[in-house]
Order: C-alpha cells, then sequence, then structure tokens
C-alpha cells in the first residue's frame, strides 16, 4: 500500500472478489474500514498502534499463519 493520506485505499493484496480492506491517515490516526460496507464504522489506530499492528501482520510476524 502507498503511503497513507486523507483518501480511502485499498490494500494491494485485495482481490477482485469484493473482500477489500481500506484504510486512510486522518487527524493523526490511521483508520481502517470494509469497503463493503463502508458506514458501518472503521477501526481507529494511533501511528505507534498502527506499526505494532503491521509488525505482527507481516510475513515474518507473530500472527503468521504455520
Amino acid at each position: 500500500m502507498a503511503a497513507l493520506n486523507e483518501r480511502w485505499q485499498k490494500a494491494t493484496r485485495s482481490g477482485s472478489n469484493g473482500q477489500c480492506v481500506e484504510a486512510r491517515y486522518l487527524d493523526g490516526y490511521v483508520e481502517v474500514r470494509n469497503s463493503n460496507s463502508p458506514t458501518a464504522g472503521t477501526v481507529r489506530f494511533t501511528r505507534p498502534e498502527w506499526e505494532t499492528f503491521i509488525t505482527a501482520v507481516s510475513e515474518d510476524g507473530e500472527f503468521r499463519l504455520p
């Protein structure tokens, strides 16, 4: 994913099946939402929380699949 800005951006690994995650950087927070249901709400992270989350779900992170 490119550097986040105020516009919603889909994850580069989102497929064509419509199951996409979108994120943006707004007012000092990273917001994440489901692109299929954009009005359902967002999850909001501080920058340190986001960086920790990305590290944890990265290929070598603690949440990698066995």
